[in-house]
C-alpha cells in the first residue's frame, strides 16, 4: 500500500518507522488519545536490536511493557502525594521532616515537588555502596542515608534543578505517612482501583526481580518486556575502562525487566524517581485518572493546584510535572499549549496532557514509549525525534471530528 504524506495518520506512522530505521530507538508504542477517544495506538519496530538479544526477533507489540523511567515520579509518586493532600494527610507548605530535611534545610513539600528545595541534580550513590563492597539490591535504607549526608547545591527555592533525589525523599516519606511500601502503596490507592490488573500483568507493577527475594516475571510476562541496556562484559575482561555503573550491573548481560536506573536498582527497583514498568494503555489511564479526576481521592481543586506554574523564576516545573517551554525548545516543540503537563523518561519514554482549558481546545494526551537506551544509553537521537512526534501527533488530532 502506498503512503499518503498528505494524511496526518500516516504521516505520523511513517515517521515513527523511519525513526526506529534511523536508530532513534529499536521500538516503540505511540498511544495519542483526544477528547474521549483513541486516535492513535499504533507498535513500530522490534523489542531489542543487538542480534545477541533474544528478544530482537519479536516485534513491538501495542502492549508491550517499557521500563517507564522517570515517568515513575508521575504515575506514581506524585499521584500518591496529590491523594495525600486532598486526603489532609500532608499540605504543601508541610516541612520536610527528619531525617530527610537534612538535605533540603527549610524545604516544604511543595520545593521537593517542583524542584527547588536546594538538592544535587545527580550523585553515583550507586558506585558509592559499590566501592565499599555492600551487596545490592536491597540498598534502599543505605541510599537514603547517603542522600541525607549530601549537602544542598544552592539556595532553597532560588532555582529549579531537576533532581531524582527529592523523589526519592518523597517516596520514603509517604511510605512513613501511609506506613505501607510504596510498591503496594500505588498498587493499592492507584492501580487497583484504575483497574491496571498490576497482579496479571505487571502494567506499571514496581520491578521486583530481586525486591526481598522476590520472584521475578514468568515467561510469558517477559515475551511483553522491552529490554533496555546492554553490557559490555568483554570490555572489562579486556581490562578496558568501564563505566561507574558496571560494578552493579555485572551479573547480568542485559537489562530485562530489571530496572534501568542504576539508584532504583540497588534500592531494590522500588524508588520514588523511578522503577515502573507499563503499557501505553496503563499510562493512559493514570494521565485520564488526573484529566477526569478519577484518581482516588484527587479533587479538581488539587489537581488544579498541582497542575499550576511554579512560583520559582525562569522554571517550567509544575508540582511533579513538568510544563512546556515557552520558546518551543523543548520536548513538545510548539505543539502543546501553555497549559500542558507532562514528563519524560530517560530509557525513552514520555507522557504529556494538554487539558483543553478554552472552549476551542479539546482535552488530549501524547504517550511514546520506547527504550532508546538499547543497546546503549549513548544514544542522544531521541532528544530531536520528541519535538517531531509531538507536532505529527497533534496535526493528527486536530483532524478528529
Amino acid at each position: 500500500m502506498l503512503s499518503d504524506p498528505t494524511d496526518p495518520f500516516d504521516a505520523l506512522f511513517q515517521s515513527l518507522e523511519r525513526a526506529v530505521a534511523d536508530g532513534v530507538f529499536p521500538g516503540c508504542v505511540a498511544l495519542c488519545w483526544c477528547d474521549g477517544a483513541t486516535v492513535y495506538h499504533e507498535a513500530h519496530g522490534m523489542l531489542a536490536s543487538d542480534p545477541e538479544v533474544p528478544e530482537h526477533a519479536r516485534a513491538a507489540m501495542r502492549d508491550t511493557i517499557y521500563d517507564l523511567a522517570s515517568l515513575t515520579k508521575v504515575l506514581a509518586t506524585t499521584s500518591l502525594t496529590a491523594i495525600a493532600v486532598a486526603e489532609g494527610k500532608l499540605a504543601l507548605d508541610t516541612p520536610v521532616p527528619e531525617p530527610w530535611c537534612a538535605a533540603c534545610p527549610g524545604a516544604t513539600l511543595e520545593h521537593l515537588l517542583d524542584h527547588s528545595a536546594g538538592l544535587l541534580a545527580h550523585r553515583e550513590y550507586f558506585a558509592e555502596l559499590a566501592a565499599v563492597g555492600r551487596p545490592w539490591p536491597g540498598q534502599a535504607a543505605a541510599v537514603m542515608r547517603l542522600v541525607c549526608k549530601t549537602p544542598p547545591e544552592y539556595p532553597l527555592a532560588s532555582r529549579a534543578v531537576y533532581s531524582d533525589l527529592g523523589m526519592m525523599i518523597l517516596g520514603s516519606w509517604l511510605e512513613r505517612v501511609y506506613a505501607t511500601p510504596l510498591d503496594t502503596l500505588f498498587e493499592n490507592r492507584v492501580a487497583w482501583p484504575l483497574g491496571l490488573h498490576t497482579g496479571v500483568v505487571p502494567q506499571l507493577a514496581y520491578n521486583r526481580i530481586r525486591r526481598d527475594g522476590g520472584r521475578g516475571p514468568s515467561d510469558a510476562q517477559r515475551g511483553l518486556i522491552a529490554p533496555t541496556e546492554v553490557y559490555d562484559h568483554a570490555a572489562a575482561a579486556r581490562g578496558e575502562e568501564v563505566p561507574t555503573w558496571y560494578a552493579v550491573r555485572k551479573p547480568v548481560d542485559y537489562a530485562h525487566y530489571e530496572v534501568h536506573d542504576d539508584k532504583a536498582l540497588v534500592m531494590g527497583g522500588v524508588a520514588g524517581h523511578a522503577g515502573l514498568f507499563g503499557n501505553a494503555e496503563a499510562v493512559l489511564e493514570v494521565a485520564l485518572g488526573w484529566l477526569r479526576c478519577t484518581l482516588p481521592g484527587l479533587t479538581p481543586g488539587v489537581r488544579d493546584r498541582f497542575w499550576q506554574p511554579s512560583r520559582v523564576p525562569g522554571s517550567t516545573r509544575r508540582l511533579g510535572f513538568d510544563g512546556t517551554n515557552p520558546d518551543g525548545s523543548g520536548s513538545t516543540g510548539k505543539a502543546l499549549s501553555s497549559h500542558a503537563v507532562g514528563h519524560l523518561g530517560y530509557t525513552g519514554t514520555s507522557l504529556w496532557i494538554d487539558p483543553g482549558t478554552t472552549p476551542q481546545s479539546r482535552p488530549r494526551v501524547f504517550i511514546l514509549l520506547s527504550n532508546r537506551v538499547h543497546p546503549t544509553r549513548e544514544n542522544p537521537r531521541i532528544t530531536r525525534y520528541r519535538p517531531v512526534f509531538h507536532q505529527l501527533a497533534a496535526r493528527l488530532m486536530d483532524t478528529v471530528g
